[in-house]
């Protein structure tokens, strides 16, 4: 049975038979919040009641991610307001932006008692925390994408690739588009999304043609677009890119006469942090996005108490410390399968739900890029429910490669012949 609590704003629920994520108020923050890093056990211990739920949030609130980290603190303390949760007592540490940093950042919270952390925000800093909050068997729900840091305890509550590629290319496939080519950067990163594009095109009846790979610093795209397009059997485009990378690609890509209806520029989350509304080249291209039911409540909020417009980023320090809240009436001994309930949270970024091996579900939007503005083309889903396995019908020819080795690219592709011993996706 599904739980509710009514506010003035919405209701944020907490699916099952668990905690309901608190929701928001419209009272306005009081302006100029304060960042206080606790250093000792007694300080933190004579600050807070006795019987709270104490919660530490590792961010980069110095250094190079500074700017990131700032920014999810600030969205991390308006949702403390709106869940106004008195039991619940989140304090902040500063990982310096360093793995070494964020090691320290963990052992004072420790200190202080923390029985949850939020954070890191990068893969190093998570890396470097992960054994000791593994020994501890302290939760740790970070900020960090990179699967390779996950698991044993360690989660994460951002938007992963994975998820990403099969929402859109399962989209695109359901209009009819079955032939996708992809530009990625020559990074490890580019290779994953090739890979996740592949799968995700094997298992909805579509193949990926053509995967092009650039010098991630490049600005200049003509060359491997011209050879790409010079034979166009491809009726899609992924682009993994955001900013003025993303608009050089799409507009050397037009230059050459690739356009809508022909083909269907796709995209990843990342294209929503670039204003696209004045590249023609992308008016009708559709991209994977976080819910945007709440987006205008939240982005309004933010720019009226911090005066900028917030990074999509910066909502998920805000779904966590909702996590949080919603945890903290649960019983400290099973935490682990709280966090990784079954049937999932509702948040401000719309319905998620967290897995065992410390990756996540989102359910997500279809967003698609007119001269208007935005729109959604596709709403995300209310509920996460399971996907029935179906095994992929991988193609019998390879896609044709650009700007790498197609031997190392080909044997990052080709799948693996096991069959999974589950039946059940999630």
């Amino acid at each position: 049975m599904l739980k509710k609590v009514c506010l003035c704003f919405m209701a944020l629920i907490l699916f099952g038979c668990s905690q309901i994520i608190p929701g928001l108020s419209q009272k306005k923050p009081v302006q100029g919040y304060s960042y206080h890093a606790y250093k000792s056990a007694d300080e933190y211990t004579n600050d807070l009641k006795k019987d709270s739920f104490k919660v530490a949030m590792l961010l980069p609130l110095s250094g190079k991610a500074s700017t990131y980290g700032k920014g999810l603190q600030n969205a991390a303390m308006m949702a403390i307001e709106d869940t106004s949760n008195t039991h619940l007592e989140i304090r902040f540490y500063d990982t310096r932006s360093t793995g070494s940093g964020a090691l320290e950042a963990f052992h004072q919270a420790v200190a202080n008692h923390a029985k949850l952390i939020l954070g890191p925000l990068t893969a190093d800093e998570v890396s470097a925390v992960s054994p000791s909050a593994k020994r501890e068997n302290i939760p740790v729900i970070s900020f960090s994408t990179s699967p390779q840091v996950l698991g044993g305890g360690v989660y994460t509550i951002g938007l992963l690739a994975d998820e990403q590629i099969e929402r859109i290319v399962s989209y695109a496939a359901s209009q009819g588009r079955q032939n996708i080519a992809v530009v990625v950067p020559d990074s490890a990163s580019g290779l994953n999304i090739a890979k996740s594009a592949f799968d995700a095109a094997a298992q909805h009846g579509a193949r990926v043609s053509k995967i092009g790979f650039y010098e991630p610093s490049s600005l200049e795209f003509s060359d491997l677009v011209q050879k790409m397009v010079a034979s166009k059997n491809f009726d899609t485009i992924l682009i993994a890119e955001t900013g003025s990378r993303l608009k050089a690609i799409a507009s050397t890509f037009g230059y050459y006469d690739v356009s809508y209806p022909d083909v269907l520029f796709i995209g990843t989350s990342v294209w929503e942090n670039t204003n696209l509304t004045k590249e023609t080249t992308l008016y009708h291209a559709i991209y994977p996005s976080i819910s945007r039911v709440h987006a205008d409540y939240f982005n309004n909020k933010y720019k009226d108490l911090f005066l900028e417009q917030p990074n999509s980023l910066y909502t998920y320090a805000y779904d966590a410390v909702a996590l949080a809240s919603a945890l903290s009436g649960k019983d400290e001994s099973l935490m682990h399968a709280s966090i990784t309930d079954p049937d999932g949270y509702v948040g401000i970024n719309g319905v998620f739900k967290i897995n065992q091996d410390g990756t996540n579900t989102h359910s997500l939007d279809i967003v698609k890029v007119t001269q208007n503005g935005l729109e959604v083309t596709d709403s995300a889903p209310k509920k996460i429910t399971p996907k029935l396995y179906q095994a992929p019908v991988y193609p019998t020819m390879m896609p044709e490669i650009y700007g790498k080795n197609a031997d190392v690219v080909y044997q990052k592709l080709s799948p693996k012949p096991a069959a999974p011993t589950y039946f059940n996706m999630f």
